[in-house]
């Protein structure tokens, strides 16, 4: 019996030290070279921003990145790290090549980054660009309120029951604004003629065509004749096609139902229209 148990016993041990060898013959640990679709929340002295349609490349000793906006950065590797839980860390040091007011220049810049199967993370400082600026960059499609995250410029006029095309005004600018989840995003203009719209959540969809249609309740603070400010509901609506809004603010109470027109298509002919006349008086 003894016999038998020691035999037993021997060949456990053989069969595990034959299975943890195969596993380890089967283990493949070497690296593949990734290249993935990405965009980022860009983070300076100064303020922050989204870019997207960014890509990244990964391989043992290079990282490479692209953005229309930011330039391009080449990294060489110091560690490839892969984890326990069979995520790889990656470290590197490169530079950043940025076009600018005096041309092209290249910056002393770091990353960092993770891969795993289901997620990839990687982070991009650039310590000497606006007070030092950081990439936080995520792999995959850019959220929708994040892609329209912006300040947006243009010309208004306003109608209403009793006049058209009033008070066309150049450079006037809307803020719309991603929250920290990006799941919903505000916006708001200020204009010193008709105040200040403040829109705390807005609607955002993306269209087929790659524009997105914006809508959103709120409200108004105009100036009073009487002096100080009037609080009026309004409404808002709007499309960002290739970078521009238009969009209609609406007050219905205000003079039998108010309408103020950002980047009208017909704007910059009323603006030169109201030009000549005011020439003329």
């Amino acid at each position: 019996m003894k016999r038998i148990l020691l035999s037993l016993a021997a060949v456990f041990m053989l069969l595990t030290t034959f299975m943890s060898c195969s596993e380890d013959d089967n283990n493949d640990n070497t690296f593949t070279p990734q290249t993935y679709k990405t965009w980022s929340k860009v983070v300076f002295g100064y303020g922050s921003m989204f870019d997207a349609d960014e890509t990244i490349s990964v391989s043992e000793s290079k990282v490479t990145f692209h953005s229309n906006t930011w330039g391009d950065g080449s990294f060489t590797v110091s560690e490839l790290k892969l984890n326990r839980d069979g995520s790889y860390s990656v470290t590197g040091e490169g530079t950043l090549t940025m076009a600018g007011h005096g041309g092209t220049k290249d910056y002393a810049a770091s990353i960092t980054g993770n891969i795993a199967k289901d997620l990839q993370s990687f982070i991009i400082t650039v310590p000497t660009v606006m007070g030092g600026t950081v990439l936080n960059i995520s792999v995959g499609l850019i959220p929708d309120v994040a892609a329209i995250d912006g300040t947006y410029k243009g010309g208004t006029y306003a109608n209403c029951k009793y006049f058209q095309h009033y008070q066309p005004t150049e450079n006037e600018k809307v803020v719309v604004k991603a929250n920290d989840a990006l799941d919903a995003a505000s916006l708001s203009y200020t204009s010193e003629t008709w105040g200040t719209f403040t829109f705390e959540s807005i609607d955002v969809t993306k269209n087929e065509d790659g524009s997105y249609t914006l809508s959103g309740e709120g409200n108004t603070l105009m100036p009073s004749m009487k002096g100080g400010t009037t609080e009026y509901a309004a409404s808002f609506d709007g499309t960002i096609e290739e970078g521009t809004l238009v969009a209609t603010f609406s007050v219905p109470a205000v003079m039998g139902g108010t309408t103020i027109l950002f980047n009208a298509s017909d704007f910059a002919e009323v603006l030169a229209g109201a030009q000549v006349e005011n020439s003329s008086k």
